[in-house]
């Protein structure tokens, strides 16, 4: 049969494992990491609280909560306007009754087309002067890029380190 493997000496184990000043070295790193992954936790805890951020940076913090109900504000808004805009594919088809229009003869695709080429024209027709929906589609694009920037200088408030001392601004 087969011998049976020698037993490693003690040195060679000591080699394997390594020396006890590189594993003292390692004890240290390793308290040090996990104090560290302790003060992010701890840091990440304490930024994350709505009321903290309220108390140090009011202004960024109620600037970005007014932004935010201003764009769900607009998003409703535009859904619900649009929702009581559309028609009805009956509601169509009794306007190309009245204007005289045979649809019957239109086959899938066309008619479809068809509908929806109408719905277009339709829309724009009801949508009011085109200098009214410029005012407004220009006036919410300054809303929104106003919320752009309160949000971007108050994520910037929220990463600043507070620890650092201030450089000469």
């Amino acid at each position: 049969m087969g011998e049976i493997a020698p037993a490693r000496t003690d040195r060679e184990l000591a080699k394997l494992r390594g020396s006890a000043r590189t594993e003292r070295e390692l004890s240290l790193l390793r308290g040090a990491i996990d104090a560290d992954v302790t003060e992010l936790r701890t840091r990440i805890s304490r930024d994350v609280d709505p009321r903290r951020l309220a108390r140090r940076q009011p202004v960024a913090f109620f600037g970005t909560l007014g932004s935010v109900i201003a764009v769900l504000g607009f998003a409703v808004a535009s859904r619900v306007k649009s929702f009581r805009r559309s028609r009805t594919e009956t509601e169509l088809d009794q306007v190309i009754q009245r204007l005289g229009g045979r649809l019957d003869r239109l086959k899938g695709r066309t008619r479809k087309r068809f509908r929806e080429s109408l719905r277009k024209e339709i829309g724009e027709v009801e949508s009011g002067p085109r200098a009214k929906q410029m005012f407004w589609e220009t006036a919410t694009a300054a809303l929104v890029s106003a919320a752009t920037l309160l949000a971007r200088r108050f994520a910037s408030r929220m990463t600043a380190d507070e620890e650092l001392p201030d450089s000469g601004r």
